[in-house]
């Protein structure tokens, strides 16, 4: 299993949806992003047989499929011998991650093992930089802590497993005896169950409305669900990054506020979002970025470009074109301005859809014309 989704992550195969597959059979990630996205993507028709799996079998896949923990396993063996006495946490993280995706926000979604599984492979499928470090540094964390506390992470912290745990209880309940005692061990989960998505839902909703405060806007790629509720969504995979070939989706460092940091952002310093492609919107796991056909990416809003004649060549009597030549959606043209006796760059918002094509073009430093969101 452990060659086969590195095959699938790297991307290896000629489908371009292959790298969706790694993240996707994580059950953990299948329920909260369905819940969260509100719709049945491809990735959850992935992800539902082992959620069928896991609800007979407890853990079946931590201890069959999962490439993390195979590693953590290995790792393990070289430290000391002795586990840390710590508190379920990874059912604390699921459970606040359920809670809030039940209101649109799964808060530690991106703490799925297999989300840090795609990430690391995915550093290495570009040039190195700060920014692929910071994508791919979630499994040398999670091997790190294994290798000073064996078993740490997998018996208390990871949301996988515990999610496993919650899919298994009910059949556990059913084969165990009605006793007293049993009874009694059942009261504190309850509890803690109760306690977690009240906290998950609240942090949630706080997060939210933060997020809708905070005005930062961004350009995500076409497809993306609305922006307070992106950053949750979205598991820092880094599957639509390496699946662009522009290259012009990065990894957001700051610029959409905490809850956006590493989210997928789009610039158009080096490409444009080509009118022939919707590669992005096929390897989301999560329901971040809708899955699109090629006629609905291109009528799909990423923005819409603005022009600001103090910079652009027009404005000073020059001759230009460019952005007019070079729009593949022809939602640029010239018209005369009879105020200001010059001509300027008209945009057509009925056919602009912020592909950044005209901003790529334009020879002005710093651009006459940009993609607003």
């Amino acid at each position: 299993m452990l060659a086969a989704l590195v095959t699938l992550a790297l991307p290896l195969l000629p489908w371009s949806w292959a790298p969706l597959v790694p993240p996707a059979v994580s059950p953990f990630l299948t329920i909260c992003s369905a819940i969260a996205a509100r719709a049945l993507t491809t990735a959850f028709l992935i992800g539902v047989p082992f959620v069928i799996i896991a609800l007979i079998s407890r853990r079946w896949f931590c201890r069959n499929m999962c490439p993390v923990g195979l590693i953590v396993d290995l790792i393990g063996r070289f430290g000391p011998s002795k586990t840390a006495n710590l508190p379920p946490l990874g059912q604390w993280i699921a459970l606040l991650t359920f809670a809030g995706a039940c209101l649109g926000y799964p808060l530690l979604l991106w703490m799925d093992p297999m989300a840090f599984f795609s990430g690391f492979l995915g550093a290495f499928t570009k040039s190195f930089t700060v920014t692929a470090l910071l994508s791919a540094i979630g499994l040398p964390l999670v091997l790190l802590i294994s290798l000073v506390r064996p078993n740490l992470w997998c018996a208390k912290l990871c949301p996988l497993g515990a999610t496993q745990d919650f899919l298994a209880l009910p059949r556990r309940l059913l084969r165990r005896s009605r006793t007293e005692t049993s009874a009694g061990d059942d009261l504190p989960l309850a509890r803690r169950s109760v306690l977690a998505m009240g906290l998950g839902a609240a942090w949630a909703a706080a997060t939210m409305k933060f997020a809708r405060g905070e005005g930062r806007e961004v350009l995500r790629p076409p497809g993306a669900i609305a922006e307070d509720r992106f950053p949750g969504v979205c598991v820092r995979c880094g599957n639509c990054v390496r699946a662009c070939p522009a290259k012009i989706i990065q990894p957001d460092l700051g610029q959409g506020g905490v809850a956006g940091f590493l989210a997928p952002a789009l610039s158009f310093e080096k490409g444009y979002c080509l009118e022939t492609c919707s590669r992005c919107t096929e390897v989301c796991p999560s329901g971040a970025i809708s899955r699109l056909s090629l006629e609905q990416k291109r009528k799909t809003s990423i923005g819409l470009a603005q022009v600001d004649m103090e910079h652009c060549l027009l404005g000073e009597d020059k001759e230009c074109s460019i952005c007019v030549n070079r729009c593949p959606y022809q939602a640029v043209t010239i018209a005369f301005d009879r105020e200001s006796y010059t001509s300027i760059p008209r945009i057509a918002r009925d056919k602009c859809p912020g592909c950044g094509a005209c901003e790529l073009a334009c020879p002005t430093t710093p651009k006459a014309i940009t993609i607003q969101p």
